[in-house]
C-alpha cells in the first residue's frame, strides 16, 4: 500500500507539535519531582509502600458453608475498618493447602495502625480455628517496605546504553550514508527517546525499572525505524529520476516508500504487548502489576512510529536543504585556496 504523504511542508508543525509535547513533559516531570515524589510516577519495584501479609492453610473453620479464603478476607476487612485503614492493591494466591493475601497500603499510612490490625486478625482467625494447632499455620504480620529507586543503577545503565547506541548510530550512518542522513539519524533518536520520556512523565502511569528497559526499546527502534527511511533515500539517490528531486521531494518520496514498514512494524509490537498483557492477566495474581510495563511499551511505540513516520523525514527535508546549500559554498572556499 502506497502513501501520498507531503511531510515535508508540515515541518514546522511537527516540530512546534514535538517541542510542545516534550516542553509540557519535562515540565510536568520537573515538578512533580519536587512536590509529588518523583518525575515518573514511580510504582511497582520503585514504590515505597507498607503491606499486611496472611498465611493460611486448608483448616477446617466454624464459617458454615464458607471457604478459609472468604472467611479470611471479611476477618481481615473489617479489622482493617475498625483500625481507620485502607488497602489500594490487593493480591491472593492459593495452592492446595492454603494461600496467601497481601495487603498494600500507601506509604504514608500509620505502621501502628497495621500492627494493631494484624493482631486483630491474628486474634480472630484463632477463634475461628476448631484445630488447637491451626495457628501455627494461619497468621497475620504487618511489613514496612521502603525502597531507594534503585540507587539510580537502572536509570544511569539505561542512560549509557542510549548514549552508546546513538553514538554508534550516528557513525554508521556517517560512514555508510551521508553527514546529513547521520544528522537526521542522530535527531530521530533524540526526538524519540525524548517524545517518550516527556509522555511518559506527563501521562503519570506507574513506571519501575521498566521505564529504564522501554527507553533503551525506544531507541532501538529508531535506529531500526530510520534504517527503513534512509534506504529508500539512499536508493532514491543513486536513481536518476531521484538526483533530480528537491531535498522536499526527495524526503517525501522515501517517506511514502517506508511508511507501512514502520507502521506495521509499531502497529505488530503494539498487538504483541497488549496479547501478553490478557494472556499473563489470567495467570497473575494482579493485572495491575502488568499493565504498567504494557502502556510504557505503548506509549514507546507510538513516540518512535510518530518520530520515524512523520517528524524525522519533515526535519530531514531541511538538513538535506541546509546540506545541499552549504555544499557549493565549501567546494567554492576550497577552490579559491
Amino acid at each position: 500500500m502506497k502513501t501520498n504523504l507531503k511531510l515535508s511542508s508540515k515541518m514546522h508543525i511537527f516540530i512546534i507539535v514535538s517541542c510542545v509535547l516534550i516542553a509540557i513533559g519535562l515540565a510536568v516531570g520537573t515538578i512533580c519531582h519536587f512536590v509529588a515524589g518523583g518525575f515518573f510516577n514511580y510504582g511497582g519495584d520503585y514504590e515505597s509502600y507498607k503491606s499486611v501479609t496472611v498465611d493460611y492453610q486448608s483448616i477446617d473453620f466454624s464459617g458454615g458453608e464458607k471457604e478459609p479464603l472468604e472467611l479470611i478476607e471479611e476477618i481481615c476487612d473489617k479489622a482493617f475498618a475498625d483500625a481507620g485503614v485502607s488497602s489500594h492493591v490487593i493480591t491472593s494466591g492459593t495452592i492446595n493447602n492454603g494461600g496467601k493475601l497481601v495487603y498494600k497500603f500507601v506509604y504514608s499510612t500509620d505502621y501502628d495502625k497495621l500492627a494493631e490490625a494484624s493482631a486483630a486478625i491474628n486474634v480472630a482467625i484463632k477463634a475461628s480455628v476448631t484445630g488447637a494447632d491451626g495457628i501455627r499455620f494461619s497468621y497475620a504480620s504487618a511489613h514496612n517496605a521502603e525502597t531507594l529507586l534503585g540507587s539510580g543503577l537502572a536509570l544511569s545503565r539505561a542512560a549509557i546504553v542510549v548514549a552508546c547506541m546513538a553514538v554508534v548510530h550516528f557513525i554508521y550512518f556517517a560512514v555508510r550514508y551521508k553527514l546529513t542522513m547521520a544528522l537526521g539519524a542522530l535527531l530521530a533518536d533524540v526526538h524519540n527517546f525524548a517524545l517518550f520520556i516527556a509522555l511518559t512523565a506527563l501521562c503519570r502511569i506507574p513506571v519501575g525499572s521498566a521505564v529504564a528497559t522501554y527507553a533503551v526499546i525506544a531507541v532501538a527502534l529508531s535506529i531500526i525505524g530510520t534504517c527503513f527511511f534512509f534506504e529508500r533515500v539512499r536508493k532514491n539517490l543513486k536513481d536518476d529520476s531521484g538526483k533530480k528531486l528537491t531535498a522536499h521531494e526527495l524526503s517525501d518520496k522515501s517517506a511514502n516508500e517506508s511508511f507501512m514498514s514502520n507502521i506495521l512494524m509499531h502497529a505488530c509490537l503494539a498487538a504483541v504487548s497488549v496479547l501478553l498483557f490478557v494472556l499473563l492477566s489470567i495467570s497473575s495474581l494482579s493485572p495491575l502489576a502488568i499493565i504498567s510495563p504494557v502502556l510504557c511499551s505503548l506509549i514507546a511505540f507510538v513516540s518512535c512510529a510518530y518520530g520515524t513516520t512523520m517528524f524525522t523525514p519533515s526535519v530531514f527535508a531541511g538538513i538535506k536543504q541546509f546540506g545541499d546549500k552549504v555544499k557549493p559554498v565549501a567546494k567554492t572556499v576550497k577552490n579559491t585556496k
